[in-house]
This record gives C-alpha cells, structure tokens and sequence, in this order.
C-alpha cells in the first residue's frame, strides 16, 4: 500500500473505506523494516489464523496487524479511530475531546481516550536537534478548570520554551523548530533537561540571563539579553502567546499531568506545518511502533 498523502477529509475517505483498509495500513506499517516476533524475536512468519495475523514460524504465536500497537483493543473501531487521527494531525488547532464526541457520536471518555493514545504518538523522537540560532526562556501556564474557560485562579505550571530561528525561502527569518518541556522548578538541573534532549551542542542559544542558565554555559555556548517584559524575544513571546492561547480557546480544561501531552502535540503539529500531506502518515507510523497504552494506565500517570 502507498503512502497516504493529503489534508482534505474527501482524500482520506477516498483512501480508506473500511476496517480492512485501515488494517493493511497498520500491517504495512508493521512490516516496513521486516518482521521480528514480539515473544521470541525471530525473522520469518506464515500465515495466522486470519489474513491481517502474523503467526511466528519458530514459537507459533499468533498476532493481529493491532497488536503490540496503539490500536490493540481499540473499541472506537479502526475507521472511526483513524479519521479521528486525521482530523487531530492536519487541522491547525486539532480537536479537543468535546469536540471529536460531539462529531463522531461517541463518548466524551473514548474519545478522550484516543486523543490521549494519539497524543503519545506524538512526542518527540529526540532525534532532531535545534541547531544554529535558538533562543530559550519560561512561562507559566495557568490551571484549567472544567466549566471555567480561560485561566483559573488554581495552581500554575512552569515550561521551558527553545525555539530555533531561520531563515523561509524569502530569506526572511522565521521560527524553524520548537519544543517545550514542563520543569519542576527554573533551577539549572531541571532547564538543562531541555538542552540535552533537544538542543545541540553546537547551537548559539540565547537566553534573558537568569541564574539558572550561568552552569549551563559550560557545554553549550549560551549569551544573555534583557528579555523586557518579551521585546527582546519577540518571536519566541508571540509563540508562548500562541501555545497559551491554543489551550485556553480548544481545551478550557487541562490536567497538570497531561499538559506535557498537550504541547507534545501542539508542537508535532507545529514542527511538521511545512509538511502537512504526510502528516497523518507519520502520526500512523508513530501509533504502530508505540506500545499499546490502556485507560488505566493513562489514569494511574494522573494520579502519580
């Protein structure tokens, strides 16, 4: 099966019409890099019990297509569940759980769910560096409450921002990629986390001066400048803006422990905006090599 590139919703149903379609589509996914048993690990399969199953040929064990994938025991049906990913990954401001209920008559819980599922699709791999110009700073995101749009007067959240800054085809500089980890406090042990999963050595990073930064001049070449209230970080304010404005106008309700979910996705989205027709089809990969995720342990990460 070809891959699927497109961003109207006519594309997508035009390409998927049945369980069936969605199922080779995991199953090529699966089968990209060649085949390793999930009990045993050996190479070669036959034939399983039904066309989408993989049965092992040394230990016999017998797999769906949805196994070992964040589609195992997806209630929502396959259909359902990748329209639903489609909408999430090519529309700008994704759809809250509210909204997917409503729009495909289901229950907000489920759809909460699968929006949970996808969104641990969506972190980043680490695998991209910012490099060249990179400007980092902090912001603080206010507790969100159900039944209270906007920010509350609860408990509020402190992120780390790192932008990299280039140039578009018009030679006009413009933000390239950007990531945001939720920290514990502004210290320089919980800010160098942000450097060492997405920031290269190499990079000219550029920060407000506050002292949690001073240690981490030792491994990357950091500058100070006045941050005056965001003047001195324009493109950098204007994005926390954007991030801040996203979750108040799409979600109105957000939990402390999945606000780190919430702008993996918003950034997932951001960080492949130049590549919108293929989006989906990254997100599809991305869900066959996670491990499946339940309800249960979705609720226990809330409670830890």
């Amino acid at each position: 099966m070809h891959m699927f590139s497109g961003i109207s919703i006519n594309e997508f149903r035009g390409k998927f019409t049945t369980e069936d379609d969605c199922l080779r589509y995991i199953l090529d996914k699966k089968l990209a890099d060649g085949y390793s048993c999930s009990k045993c690990q050996h190479g070669q399969y036959g034939k399983g019990r039904k066309w989408h199953y993989l049965r092992c040929k040394k230990c016999g064990y017998d797999a769906s297509a949805t196994a070992g994938t964040l589609f195992h025991k997806c209630k929502l049906g396959l259909l359902k569940a990748f329209e639903i990913a489609f909408r999430i990954s090519v529309r700008k401001k994704g759809m809250s759980s509210c909204e997917l209920a409503k729009e495909f008559g289901c229950q907000q819980r489920s759809a909460w769910l699968w929006k949970a599922k996808i969104q641990e699709a969506m972190k980043s791999s680490g695998k991209h560096a910012l490099s060249g110009d990179v400007e980092v700073d902090e912001f603080l995101v206010g507790g969100f409450s159900a039944g209270q749009p906007g920010r509350s007067h609860g408990s509020k959240d402190l992120v780390v921002l790192a932008i990299e800054k280039v140039k578009d085809k018009n030679d006009k500089i413009t933000i390239g990629r950007a990531y945001c980890r939720v920290i514990d406090d502004a210290s320089a042990d919980s800010l160098k986390k942000i450097f060492d999963e997405h920031i290269a050595p190499q990079a000219s990073v550029k920060t407000d001066g506050w002292r949690g930064y001073w240690p981490l001049g030792k491994d990357w070449n950091i500058t100070k400048e006045k941050s005056d209230k965001g003047a001195g970080f324009p493109m950098l304010h204007i994005h926390i803006m954007n991030i801040k404005g996203w979750l108040r106008g799409v979600h109105h309700q957000c939990e402390t422990h999945r606000l780190q979910q919430y702008l993996d996705e918003y950034h997932f989205r951001f960080n492949r905006r130049g590549f919108l027709s293929s989006i989906f089809d990254k997100l599809i990969t991305k869900m066959t090599l996670a491990k499946p995720i339940s309800y249960k342990m979705i609720k226990c990460e809330l409670n830890t």
